[in-house]
């Protein structure tokens, strides 16, 4: 099984566990001595993230091999947002979403019976669209599933 065929919820569990041993280990990536093999085999042999996936899943090589690919594209955002900050002289301001698409995912949550979890000012322009695509599809691309934690289904009173 690859990861992408994985539920959004376990897929969730697995960013937020690996992205913060990525940013425990963040000098070794910058470098270049941690690769995304070494950090994958890592993570797997020790056995932390057994917690998420069971033992024949984590097993398989189909899965050891999207997993370095999506190592790969967590270390490339986060590579990507280093350089991007340090390239910034003014400390600005992601993106913030326009009225339209303020509008718009207001629109959607609504009709999903979705509500947002975080408050709608710290949402980028980016998160805005990645969310309406989720509401939309039902599908987040990889690397992007913090926006997962970010709507939940409203209850209904």
């Amino acid at each position: 099984m690859q990861i992408e065929q994985l539920d959004l919820e376990t897929r969730s569990k697995i960013y937020s566990y690996t992205k913060k041993v990525l940013r425990k280990y963040q000098k070794g990536i910058i470098t270049g001595k941690l690769t995304a093999d070494k950090f994958a085999d890592n993570i797997l042999s020790n056995g932390s993230i057994n917690d998420i996936l069971d033992e024949r899943t984590l097993s398989g090589e189909d899965f050891k091999t999207s997993y370095i690919d999506y190592i790969q594209t967590l270390i490339h955002i986060q590579n990507e947002n280093l350089s991007n900050s340090k390239k910034r002289k003014n400390k600005t301001m992601p993106n913030k979403p326009t009225i339209t698409q303020k509008i718009q995912l207001k629109k959607l949550l609504e009709s999903t019976g979705y509500s947002l979890s975080i408050p709608f000012e710290y949402l980028t322009e980016a998160d805005v669209d990645n969310i309406m695509k989720y509401l939309g599809t039902g599908f987040i691309d990889l690397g992007n599933e913090r926006i997962f934690n970010y709507v939940n289904k409203s209850k209904l009173n």
